[in-house]
């Protein structure tokens, strides 16, 4: 037979690479799918917290006006009681000096009269005086705190609208990972199906190949011998990462990629070229000012996974420039929209 000839597994066809293929692409596909929505779903979370922040601030400002309204109305009122207590001492001083006399009489009440007058004019003019510039006091608090409070109906709208988007992302982000999820059990499957095929069709061209009765190689032999000349289609898979070196720099030769226009910009931008800095709220780290999450993000995007969940900052300038490079590539300025270099 012909097939006694040839070398053992020479004649064999991979079970299911088709599908393996397919899987393998589709894993791709549905990886870089999740790192740029992941990205989407970083820049929603900062924008819904910078929202957040200007809703706080008109909420506290129209609280400050309407402290100021109920301040000016107090005032008002003290200082009409003044007027008041003013005006009714000049009332009563005015008739201590009268005499039980006719004459006197008539003339102290012609004074209390006056003063009655003066009293009436005083207190009338003071509170309207008072009232005028109250109306025109709370007139422009008004203003104002309508201005703030149409401000306040934009910004919570544009919060929910920032929120929803937050929302979408992450949903898109769940499937995208449960998809992955899926392929990757269905690859590792159709590779465990296909290298038990291959397994069965070695034992069976095994079975098949003549028996040559020497000292050296009989059939025991041949039966147990090492499936090594039976080599199973590779699977795609990225090789190990190299060990970290002892210097604890895990790419000690990583070479520093040249950065475009803009990323050169961003680096001056963001941290004036520090690539060791580290924002005030500890949010920021690095040349290119990545939180946690976008640079973990990235790293696993380049290829550079010991460096998942190592601070940005703690990183060399190779590693976090090659990093930026990839991000760059897969998102081009959005993770830097607001920066004065995107405008």
């Amino acid at each position: 037979m012909v097939a006694a000839c040839l070398p053992l597994g020479a004649g064999l066809r991979p079970v299911g690479a088709d599908t393996i293929g397919s899987l393998q692409s589709q894993a791709a596909t549905v990886s870089q799918r999740l790192v740029l929505e992941q990205l989407q779903v970083d820049a929603a979370r900062q924008e819904t917290s910078v929202v957040s922040a200007e809703v706080a601030a008109d909420t506290q400002a129209i609280d400050q006006l309407n402290q100021q309204l109920a301040a000016d109305q107090r005032d008002l009122a003290q200082h009409l009681h003044v007027v008041q207590s003013q005006a009714i001492q000049s009332y009563i001083d005015s008739g201590a000096d009268s005499s039980s006399s006719d004459t006197t009489l008539f003339a102290g009440g012609s004074s209390r009269a006056q003063a009655a007058s003066e009293y009436a004019s005083l207190a009338v003019g003071n509170i309207t005086t008072q009232m005028d510039q109250l109306h025109t006091a709370q007139h422009a608090l008004q203003a104002q705190e309508s201005a703030l409070q149409a401000r306040q109906a934009q910004d919570r709208a544009d919060q929910a609208r920032q929120s929803a988007a937050l929302d979408r992302a992450a949903a898109a982000a769940a499937s995208l990972q449960a998809q992955q999820a899926q392929v990757t059990g269905q690859l590792a499957a159709a590779v465990s199906a296909q290298q038990a095929a291959l397994d069965r069709a070695a034992a069976a061209a095994v079975a098949r190949a003549p028996k040559v009765a020497t000292p050296s190689t009989t059939s025991a032999t041949i039966a147990s011998r090492p499936p090594a000349t039976v080599t199973a289609p590779s699977t795609g898979g990225t090789p190990a990462p190299p060990a970290p070196a002892s210097n604890g720099d895990p790419y000690p030769n990583l070479a520093d990629p040249a950065l475009n226009s803009f990323l050169t910009c961003v680096v001056q931008a963001e941290s004036g070229g520090d690539y060791s800095i580290v924002s005030p709220n500890g949010l920021y780290m690095g040349a290119f000012q990545f939180s946690q999450s976008t640079w973990n993000t990235a790293a696993s995007a380049a290829g550079l996974g010991l460096l998942v969940g190592v601070p940005p900052n703690e990183a060399t300038k190779p590693e976090q420039d090659s990093v930026a490079v990839a991000l760059y590539a897969l998102d081009g300025e959005q993770p830097w929209l607001g920066d004065r270099c995107s405008q």
